[in-house]
């Protein structure tokens, strides 16, 4: 049956026009929705990219945890959970549902750790091998995070395209006396020599671990009282590993740029631009401030003053006055000494760890400094002396696989 048309009806014209306009709004639409799924594609693709290296963390013994429960665990990061700002970042306390337990929250600061949060790949790689170690006197790390406090479907459209709102997170595990500078300038009572001395051999524990036991080289970068936590037992362990750098495997040094506390940072590593070479020794001259600051109660490099009390033979004058003179002397001599030769401006002239743990574990003789002071780098002879080990030796052995079969 064929149907007529009389094109010169007006109703017919009017009905077409109507039937353009359902058309065209239809078409509008569908161009709108397709942009929009479009959008949220790429948009997903995008985030998924940058989280792909983030995802590889730690394969099964690291979590990756959600913004929200973060902001939930801490309070949304407010003021009255925050337990300190380092180098590397801000740390809050807070109750973990998904562990059940007490945790610190470190946001990784962006312009501290430049590149970190958009180039994931050897970040990642190295986390991976640094939660592979286990030792007593090194913090846990739980898992990590990334992401925003955008959590409406706009806050995801957005945040997707702005790097500024990339938040990194890490977790670890709650260390609940806080840092050991702030027992040592912040607490009324001061600490014993005995607890003093526990913790230097807590963290040359540690950091032999982290230099001679592992199957990597791992660097710290950043010893300094405020990364020494304390638990309730007052045992030290070395925190913020998390950001240290692996050195590959025939290699013991490595090119990057300068990071870290400026009062513990090698001389040698002292760079406004460009990239510096870290190394054990590096670790070590901190390490080495570190112990006379735990030794002198002196916040920062004090070794010019040390020096002098040692050339005089005065060094006992040195020790913390909080002390009030109740310590072992020869185990303060021993600490102070230590201290002034891991912290040797000659890079060349200072000790291993290695050689530290055989004068603290094992009794062997201290160096004469005056002598060494003139010297260009320690001789053969003294070599031999203090790195000939009894291996194991008994500060490598205290990790936690050791500790539970003991």
């Amino acid at each position: 049956m064929i149907i007529a048309v009389d094109w010169k009806d007006p109703k017919v014209w009017n009905s077409l026009a109507g039937n353009e306009k359902t058309i065209l709004i239809i078409g509008v639409h569908a161009l709108v929705l397709l942009a929009l799924a479009a959008w949220i594609f790429i948009c997903c693709c995008k985030r998924t990219n940058r989280n792909r290296g983030f995802e590889k963390l730690g394969k099964e013994k690291l979590t990756r945890f959600e913004y929200p429960d973060l902001a939930a665990a801490t309070e949304q990061f407010c003021v009255g959970t925050r337990l300190g700002e380092g180098f590397f970042g801000v740390v809050h306390r807070g109750y973990l549902k998904k562990l059940g337990c007490e945790v610190a929250v470190k946001e990784i600061k962006p312009d501290a750790a430049p590149g970190l949060i958009t180039s994931s790949n050897t970040f990642s790689a190295e986390l991976n091998a640094i939660t592979s170690v286990k030792h007593k006197n090194l913090v846990k790390l739980f898992g990590w995070c990334r992401g925003n406090n955008s959590s409406s479907f706009a806050g995801f459209m957005c945040c997707c395209w702005k790097k500024e709102n990339d938040r990194l997170f890490l977790v670890y595990e709650l260390v609940p006396k806080g840092s050991l500078r702030d027992h040592l300038h912040k607490q009324a009572q001061a600490l014993v020599w005995e607890t003093r001395c526990k913790i230097v051999r807590d963290i040359t524990s540690a950091l032999h671990y982290l230099h001679h036991e592992c199957d990597q080289l791992i660097l710290h970068r950043d010893i300094n009282p405020g990364n020494i936590l304390l638990d309730d037992d007052f045992n030290a362990k070395l925190a913020d590993f998390g950001l240290s750098r692996i050195v590959d495997p025939g290699h013991s040094r490595i090119m990057t740029v300068a990071v870290g506390s400026e009062r513990y940072l090698d001389p040698e590593c002292m760079k406004q631009e460009g990239k510096v070479e870290f190394s054990r020794s590096t670790d070590i001259y901190s390490y080495g401030v570190a112990l006379l600051e735990i030794a002198c109660g002196k916040q920062g490099m004090v070794r010019k003053q040390v020096w002098e009390h040692y050339i005089n033979r005065s060094l006992l004058k040195a020790a913390d006055h909080k002390l009030n003179g109740e310590f072992n002397e020869s185990e303060m001599e021993r600490v102070i000494v230590l201290g002034l030769w891991c912290s040797f401006r000659d890079s060349k002239k200072r000790p291993s760890m290695e050689q530290v743990t055989a004068v603290l574990e094992h009794g062997r003789p201290l160096p004469d400094l005056n002598s060494l002071d003139t010297t260009t780098s320690l001789s053969t002879r003294q070599e031999m002396m203090y790195i000939e080990l009894t291996r194991p030796s008994s500060a490598g052995s205290s990790s936690y696989e050791s500790e539970q079969h003991a």
